[in-house]
């Protein structure tokens, strides 16, 4: 122990290793901080952590993107992909959030055992990258700066020889009950807690202006994409009835042509992010764990 009296919500947390700053020296601002960080996840990890799991360090970052997800979204998508990752002696829990860091009552984990390699670097330093055993690479950007160089000296210490996962890479689980999700399916195979899945998205996309954001929990994406839709289908109306009553003279068809074109181009792109924000698995039902006690 470090001599920091702390209240850790009923939460198993090596405080030696938490409460220190990155030369291992107790800190308080430190341990504030890293309780600050957890204590919205409290009733989740009540739930998730193992009799013999401990919290080792708790960090604040964006989760994976591709590329084209950054070019259509620009900036916005690091508040958009924000996450918490949950360093413990067991595994690193890694938790998407909303834009404030509040849960989304989504979980997925990282085995030890799956890391070929893990490393801080690039993109200034605040990213985490991450290796593993299937090949495939995964980078959690800006980590929050607080706890870049306790993680860069955690990192090391780390178990290299931990079993393996079934998938040997990062996988999402059921909130309600641990059980591993299935990649592309929607409801959970042990207790059928159902999530937003990829279909609904799509046609909720396609009915309703920012349908899909709204589905998936992105209200001021909805909200923008609801403005530019409902645009470009006034424009497109507009130059329908002009193409057909001859008012809208010899190129009236590019009255009909650049709208609905545009129109396609936003509904294909708000498709796009819709399906990958389902792969989330954020509960179709309102789910919460229980309170902390």
């Amino acid at each position: 122990m470090n001599g920091i009296e702390a209240d850790t919500f009923g939460l198993r947390i090596n405080q030696t290793i938490c409460f220190s700053d990155d030369k291992n020296k107790p800190h308080q601002v430190t341990t504030n901080r890293q309780l600050k960080l957890v204590r919205d996840f409290a009733p989740q990890l009540k739930q998730l952590l193992k009799p013999d799991e401990e919290i080792l360090l708790t960090v604040r970052a964006s989760s994976p993107m591709s590329w084209f997800e950054q070019l259509t979204t620009g900036w916005m998508i690091y508040y958009l992909k924000r996450c918490v990752l949950i360093f413990t002696n067991k595994r690193i829990l890694h938790f998407p959030t909303r834009m404030n860091f509040a849960p989304k009552a989504s979980v997925a984990q990282i085995l030890y055992g799956d890391i070929a390699e893990a490393k801080v670097g690039a993109f200034f330093g605040r990213v985490l990258n991450l290796k593993y055993r299937t090949g495939k690479k995964e980078s959690f950007n800006y980590v929050e700066s607080p706890e870049l160089k306790k993680l860069n000296a955690l990192l090391p210490t780390l178990p290299k020889d931990a079993h393996p996962s079934e998938v040997s890479e990062r996988h999402h689980l059921c909130p309600r009950c641990q059980a591993r999700l299935l990649t592309g399916k929607f409801s959970c195979s042990n207790c059928q807690l159902k999530f937003k899945d990829g279909e609904r998205a799509i046609k909720l996309s396609i009915l309703y202006p920012g349908g899909g954001y709204f589905y998936t929990g992105h209200p001021f994406l909805g909200i923008g994409d609801a403005i530019v839709e409902s645009i470009l289908l006034i424009w497109l109306i507009i130059g329908v009835v002009d193409f057909f009553t001859g008012d809208g003279g010899p190129e009236g068809w590019a009255s009909v042509l650049i709208p609905g074109v545009a129109l396609i181009i936003e509904k294909a792109e708000t498709i796009f992010h819709a399906k990958h924000y389902v792969n989330e698995y954020v509960p179709a039902e309102n789910f919460a764990p229980a309170a902390i006690s």
